[in-house]
């Protein structure tokens, strides 16, 4: 549905905006500026609802109305307003989907904004297609590693520092998983869509692979079947025998409970871990690397995106309503009410909010190194048959050699396909 609704979008959207007649406008003569976006948690919605208000009472021609999507079918009700051409003016879109939407046309062109305030943010990368930019960042997360100080010490674990190399990080897992069940090594990822792939990219990027090869045009290969990924993937699988396998959640709880040695997670574990207020002994560290000549660890980076689609009724309210909330006092309070340590302005990170929180820190820090997936329009097949190679390797139904092949023979052939077919 999503390949076929988005292929005819554009003239769907000329056919009803011809017919249509101008609905953007409240019985007081205020000009409409449909918000749609993903943040439906009460505190955090809360904070939204309370920028929004701001910038209405500053622009008092305005009215916005926000309407709530959910990850779950949030995409599916997207393209469905693409193709019928009643689209929101302002738009927030996962990093992942950005491509897909651009190459289909369906985005305003913000290469402008970027040149006016892309020094004053971080994150840009996923927002830029072909050349061209079609988002502003607006949320960003990226993955550490947690450790339990106390079972790090427990284990045998005496260097007073965090695993810096792959085979430390196994070492430990594996004397830590000699407790096992009162506590376990390494938190291996399950099978979990939209998850697992994050628990092995920061391994392949670190040890130098990638998904797709960056020299062919627009990544029309893919670059999985080398020795940098064979590396990373059978490190993984090796890790799972020194660990317990379950989905991110669990993992989450386990390490709060004081039953798991490293979970590989981000920072809303921080802020459950804080608002639950638990006296437990632990730290954060960057991803470690496979040996110490490898250089920079690098990590997942994801985030959300502010957009406006092509055929908006009122862009300009919707640019203006962007530019609210990327201001530096809204970046704060909706990194605050989420719990995230890496805010997109970057003089947000100057505040004491960050800067005197050693964990934020390294979030930060590690942010600087981290990488988003490839901005390619097919990326949401791309990343499925990625997790359906992790699989085939972590549960042995494959060797290591063998997933990585099959996986790369799948995103050949979804690569061969133009975009959004």
């Amino acid at each position: 549905m999503r390949t076929i609704f988005i292929g005819c979008l554009l003239t769907l959207v000329a056919l009803i905006l011809s017919c249509g007649g101008d609905s953007n406008q409240t019985s007081d003569g205020q000009k409409i500026i449909r918000f749609w976006q993903f943040w439906t948690e009460p505190n955090v919605k809360a904070v939204i609802e309370k920028a929004v208000a701001d910038f209405e009472t500053e622009n008092p021609e305005y009215k916005v109305e926000i309407t709530d999507l959910t990850w779950s079918d949030g995409h599916q009700k997207i393209v469905a307003a693409f193709s019928s051409g009643d689209v929101p003016d302002l738009l927030e879109l996962g990093s992942d989907w950005i491509a897909e939407f651009a190459a289909a046309n369906a985005l305003t062109d913000l290469s402008s904004e970027y040149n006016r305030i892309g020094d004053q943010y971080v994150g840009w990368p996923s927002g830029i297609y072909d050349g061209r930019c079609w988002a502003m960042p607006w949320y960003l997360s990226t993955r550490v590693l947690y450790i339990n100080n106390k079972l790090a010490l427990r284990s045998g674990m005496h260097r007073n520092r965090p695993p810096v190399t792959w085979d430390e990080l196994e070492q430990d897992s594996r004397f830590a998983n000699r407790f096992k069940p009162e506590f376990y090594g390494y938190g291996v990822p399950a099978a979990e869509k939209h998850v697992l792939y994050k628990k092995f990219l920061p391994f392949l990027w670190t040890n130098g692979g990638d998904i797709l090869e960056p020299d062919s045009a627009m990544g029309s290969r893919c670059a999985l079947q080398s020795r940098a990924a064979t590396e990373a993937l059978q490190f993984l699988v090796d890790l799972s025998q020194f660990g317990i396998m379950e989905k991110q959640k669990v993992l989450d709880d386990l390490f709060m409970s004081g039953h798991l040695l490293f979970n590989l997670s981000g920072d809303w574990l921080y802020r459950r871990i804080d608002e639950a207020n638990l006296d437990l002994d632990y730290y954060v560290a960057p991803i470690p690397i496979r040996t110490p000549e490898m250089g920079t660890p690098k990590s997942f980076a994801g985030g959300e995106f502010l957009t406006i689609p092509r055929p908006a009724r009122e862009p300009l309210g919707a640019i203006k309503l962007a530019r609210f909330l990327l201001s530096g006092k809204n970046i704060l309070n909706l990194c605050v009410a989420t719990g995230s340590a890496t805010p997109v302005k970057i003089e947000t990170g100057d505040n004491i909010y960050f800067s005197d929180d050693p964990i934020k820190q390294v979030f930060m820090q590690q942010l600087v190194t981290s990488k988003s997936p490839p901005v390619n329009p097919h990326w949401v097949q791309i990343e499925a048959e990625l997790e359906w190679g992790i699989e085939q390797a972590l549960y042995q139904k494959l060797t290591v050699e063998d997933a990585l092949a099959q996986t790369c023979e799948r995103i050949n052939k979804i690569l061969a396909q133009p975009p959004n077919q």
